[in-house]
């Protein structure tokens, strides 16, 4: 898959729409919508580090695909988590990755 397959597929598994993507990193929500339908549109460096960090990932995980989301996508419960994790402030994420260890250490 390429750039326009994995953007398309990381905000569908978000749930991020043009509009939101678009108040996160600056970027048009026409111009996102020519990366995600136009075989030929692709951002320049700069708004592809803005797009992965306000999805919250890595440039090569945007370019290249996550490997992980296939695991992720076979557990109903793991998706809605990580749709709603993804969404939190840092403080947040920080505080559920600390529960979730300790939760895992009192099995």
């Amino acid at each position: 898959m390429g750039f326009k397959e994995n953007l398309r597929e990381e905000m569908e598994f978000q749930d991020i729409k043009p509009k939101e993507l678009s108040e996160k990193t600056g970027i048009s929500v026409n111009t996102l919508r020519n990366y995600i339908n136009n075989h030929d549109a692709l951002p320049n460096i700069d708004s592809a580090v803005k797009i992965a960090k306000a999805l919250n990932i890595s440039v090569e995980e945007l370019v290249e695909g996550r490997k992980l989301k296939n695991e992720f996508q076979k557990s109903e419960q793991a998706t809605k988590f990580l749709s709603i994790f993804v969404q939190l402030s840092e403080n947040d994420k920080k505080s559920v990755i600390a529960l979730l260890e300790e939760m895992r250490t009192h099995k």
